[in-house]
């Protein structure tokens, strides 16, 4: 029997991430973004290529995706792509569930984009492209938020009406459900645990028996830590200050919270290997972003271990929490009220592709996990086509 192609599509305010499966089996993955002014394609199978590709901006990306496939023979000419899944990311209850793409999912999607517009545009426009390049080939718009359903009641809701919060969906949606969710399959059980998907965006998750308490993340995904370009938690009486500082529109101010801000806005920088160089330099800066970035995130863990009633084991994951071992040192060290030390020599590991250990002999577990979101997608794809 031939396989069912899924191709999995993660689009991104300065990337684009494609992956093919075979089923569940993953082929290949195609990364795009700007590298010295030019597009750049890293190209993963067995071994890590990087191809060069002439377009002139990500959202053309698309059209080169099946091209590169089929010219490095990963795809053959009488494969094709059966499905698609695109990662969402979007406010609204409609969105805690995986839906086909139809007219209703793009009323849907045009009514999220009018409260998140930042966040929704991506999938708008990406959408756009794969219906032109990949007429038929059903689409499947996959849910960011979903794994949050199962937290209580009394973590959905901010402080105001109750009959305005209901009416107009205003509620604490959470996102990074799909890379918890990774994590989550990758680990034997554990009662009582916190995830800190620490990437571009970061977010801190409290998992009571796999299934989530609570997440940092609330309406959209600018709630909660620092990161690396967003704000995090702001006062909106701040927020509104620096609205008339600018001279900024609604949209204006929020693109800033959300594309100038964290870590790029208190320290220069939005990376957070650059900061560490320059604090590693004297740079007074670039330390206070770094120290204000893993303050944030320690209360965050706080928080979550308040959720939980107790803390059994701290996982980290994303880009920075599986590659930026000073970051996780850093975390850790006031965690010992938690019963979490760290193993310096385990944390400094860098050869491993898998789940690394790196706590102490006299510590609580602590996990470094690899960020499946794409596997997730695909698994979720297969579901959902075939309910």
């Amino acid at each position: 029997m031939n396989p069912s192609f899924v191709l999995v599509v993660n689009p991104g305010s300065a990337s684009r991430k494609y992956a093919l499966f075979a089923d569940s089996v993953e082929r290949a993955q195609l990364h795009f973004e700007w590298s010295n002014d030019t597009i750049l394609c890293t190209l993963t199978t067995t071994s890590q290529q990087h191809v060069k590709v002439d377009v002139t901006s990500l959202e053309n990306a698309t059209a080169e995706v099946i091209p590169i496939l089929r010219s490095y023979n990963i795809l053959s000419e009488n494969e094709h792509i059966k499905y698609i899944g695109l990662r969402i990311v979007a406010p609204g209850s409609y969105f805690l569930s995986d839906h086909r793409v139809d007219d209703e999912l793009m009323k849907h999607l045009q009514q999220a984009k009018e409260h998140a517009p930042l966040h929704v545009k991506a999938s708008l426009t990406e959408l756009s492209y794969l219906q032109q390049y990949f007429p038929d080939s059903p689409i499947f718009a996959i849910s960011d938020s979903a794994f949050h359903h199962t937290k209580p009641d009394h973590t959905w809701n901010y402080g105001i009406s109750l009959e305005l919060a209901d009416k107009h969906d205003i509620k604490r949606f959470g996102y990074h459900g799909l890379s918890v969710e990774s994590v989550v399959r990758q680990i034997s059980p554990v009662e009582k645990s916190i995830v800190c998907h620490l990437g571009s965006g970061a977010s801190v998750t409290a998992l009571l028996n796999g299934q989530s308490v609570d997440t940092t993340m609330g309406f959209s995904p600018l709630e909660g830590v620092i990161m690396s370009t967003r704000s995090g938690s702001i006062d909106l009486a701040a927020a509104n200050i620096l609205k008339k500082i600018l001279q900024y529109d609604d949209l204006s101010l929020e693109k800033y919270l959300n594309e100038e801000s964290g870590l790029k806005g208190l320290g220069g920088s939005a990376d957070i290997r650059e900061l560490l160089l320059h604090e590693g330099e004297g740079d007074a800066r670039a330390h206070l972003a770094l120290e204000t970035y893993v303050y944030t995130i320690q209360k965050s863990i706080g928080q979550m271990a308040a959720a939980l009633n107790g803390v059994d084991a701290l996982i980290f994951t994303g880009t920075v929490g599986e590659r930026s071992s000073p970051i996780r040192k850093q975390i850790v060290r006031q965690l010992n009220y938690l019963g979490f030390m760290i193993d310096n020599t385990r944390n400094d590991t860098t050869d491993s592709h898998g789940i690394l250990t790196i706590h102490d002999p006299s510590s609580k577990p602590i996990y470094v996990i690899p960020a499946h979101e794409e596997q997730e997608i695909a698994k979720r794809v297969l579901i959902v086509a075939s309910a």
